[in-house]
């Protein structure tokens, strides 16, 4: 036995819940931060994430400032994320003078090569520069954001730069333009010269459409040439060819359909076929960085709005085949039934009484918000039990397996296990699971917020679980709100997924091959090009 050179102890901390966990790396606690946001969560109000993500991105930036910039990108564009990404362009900016790639970090990202900067559309502009604004008293861009965004308006199309104007806010298009003097090129001359002199008009949206439709039958009612109740039949018929014509084309954007299935409905019940066509398009799921539970609030507002039955039962069934589509790869993760699946139901999964820290107050008919942590949770857990047949457990205070129908859509099965919540109790002991567990598992999924009132770290009952059925199990670790203490301590075995996004499948399917996967996936980030 050696006397002097002792085995490295773990570094404990105590966990937001009281219990012991150990702190995250600075990376891998930059990533999960910037993957959930900013937004206030049920053990963090918005003001000390902000603080944490600063601290973080000035530790990081220390070692690598461009690892941080790709960290940035990649957050923004493979897992959606905006505002927190643009808060930290902002942040990282101060750090960028002498670097010469900050202006590539600044520039839009391409999206048909897979690389570039921050700007996914010509929007982030308009928030990097309102933000920039707000944190610096106004002082003027810094020239590597400045150069960044004029590449950026450089290379878009006439159709991006009249959808993207910005009018009415604070910071507008047309006042990027002018800061930036961006050199037009012969694609967009001529849409930025009327950016420039206002007459710059959005075409091919439904938005635009239909309010020129609008327009037109108001001045045909003030003319006196028909009737309003005239006007209300003309104005339906052009609404229903203008949605025909977006349909039809397939010009319309995968979100812009998923968020008017109501109107399109309301105007032309005709339609239905050809957009149910255009939802489950593989290509425009994939381009639109869709999240599962967008879709799923898509179902949730259609079965609110009192349509016919036939029509409900049509549209259940396209979105219900689009989200599979959107989350396809976890039936390729080449593992097997010997998965076990354990989802948080603890009250700090639900939220405070009165709404959800960090997510939208807005209920449906009464019901729980989409977009609480709890209902991200069953959803994944219905994905995983539908993708891989394997057995499910939901633990707060206690653990208990969870029985489902495979032959359910994945939706009826995340709303059995989000009504599950409150049988195991409200606190949440990550050492309950282990005592559950009845069989060896070569891997399990915890899907949770991650602060425990225990601690399974040395001697608990994740030790006697591997002792008792000889496993050493793969845990993949879906953490949904950022938090930078673990109840694991961080090896090849124990794999910390950050977020919620369809990345999460695609991840897991590469962690046991390579434990520092997303790290790597992350440092394939191409900004500079």
């Amino acid at each position: 036995m050696s006397k002097y050179n002792r085995k490295k102890e773990i570094e404990k901390v105590p966990t937001l819940q009281g219990g012991v966990g150990v702190q995250m790396s600075d990376e891998h606690a930059l990533v999960g931060l910037l993957s959930t946001g900013l937004e206030g969560k049920f053990y963090e109000m918005e003001k000390t994430r902000e603080d944490r993500l600063k601290d973080l991105i000035r530790k990081v930036a220390k070692k690598d400032k461009y690892l941080v910039a790709q960290m940035i990108v990649y957050t923004r564009t493979v897992f959606g994320q905006r505002s927190i990404t643009h808060r930290a362009a902002v942040e990282l900016a101060k750090y960028l003078p002498g670097e010469d790639w900050g202006k590539w970090f600044f520039s839009k990202w391409n999206k048909k090569e897979n690389k570039g900067g921050v700007i996914f559309r010509l929007d982030d502009i308009l928030e990097i520069a309102a933000c920039y604004k707000h944190f610096n008293k106004d002082a003027n861009l810094s020239n590597a954001i400045k150069k960044g965004f004029a590449m950026a308006i450089e290379s878009a199309d006439p159709y991006e730069i009249a959808k993207y104007q910005g009018k009415g806010k604070d910071v507008s298009l047309v006042d990027i333009v002018n800061l930036v003097h961006p050199n037009p090129s012969s694609k967009n001359a001529e849409a930025l010269k009327q950016l420039i002199a206002g007459n710059l008009k959005q075409f091919n949206t439904a938005e635009d459409k239909n309010t020129k439709s609008g327009q037109e039958v108001a001045k045909k009612v003030k003319a006196g040439k028909i009737t309003k109740e005239e006007a209300k039949v003309e104005l339906k018929e052009k609404k229903s060819e203008n949605w025909k014509a977006l349909i039809g084309e397939g010009t319309i954007g995968y979100l812009s359909l998923l968020r008017n299935i109501k109107n399109i409905i309301n105007t032309d019940a005709s339609l239905v076929e050809s957009m149910c066509e255009l939802l489950v398009d593989k290509r425009k799921v994939k381009e639109s960085l869709v999240f599962p539970h967008q879709i799923d609030l898509a179902l949730c507002e259609l079965e609110s709005q009192g349509f016919d039955q036939q029509t409900i039962n049509r549209i259940q069934s396209t979105l219900s085949t689009a989200y599979e589509i959107s989350v396809e790869n976890v039936k390729e993760l080449g593992m097997d039934a010997h998965t076990a699946v354990v989802y948080d139901t603890s009250g700090s999964m639900q939220g405070k009484e009165g709404g959800y820290w960090g997510f939208p107050n807005a209920s449906i008919n009464g019901k729980e918000s989409n977009y609480s942590p709890l209902n991200k949770a069953s959803l994944i857990a219905a994905t995983l039990a539908k993708g891989l047949g394997c057995d499910v457990y939901q633990f707060a205070t206690t653990c208990e397996k969870v029985m489902y129908r495979a032959m359910d859509s994945v939706f009826s099965i995340k709303d059995k296990f989000r009504q599950m919540q409150g049988r195991v109790g409200h606190g949440t002991t990550f050492g309950s699971i282990f005592g559950k567990l009845d069989k060896p598992y070569n891997r399990i999924f915890i899907i949770t917020d991650g602060q425990g009132n225990d601690s399974i770290l040395k001697n608990s009952t994740f030790q006697s679980y591997k002792r008792q059925f000889g496993v050493n199990p793969y845990i993949y670790y879906v953490n949904l709100c950022g938090y930078d203490k673990l109840m694991f301590k961080e090896n090849e075995r124990f794999f910390h997924i950050p977020g919620y996004s369809a990345s999460i499948y695609e991840l897991a399917s590469k962690y046991e091959v390579d434990p520092k996967a997303l790290i790597k996936e992350i440092r394939k980030i191409r900004i500079k090009y």
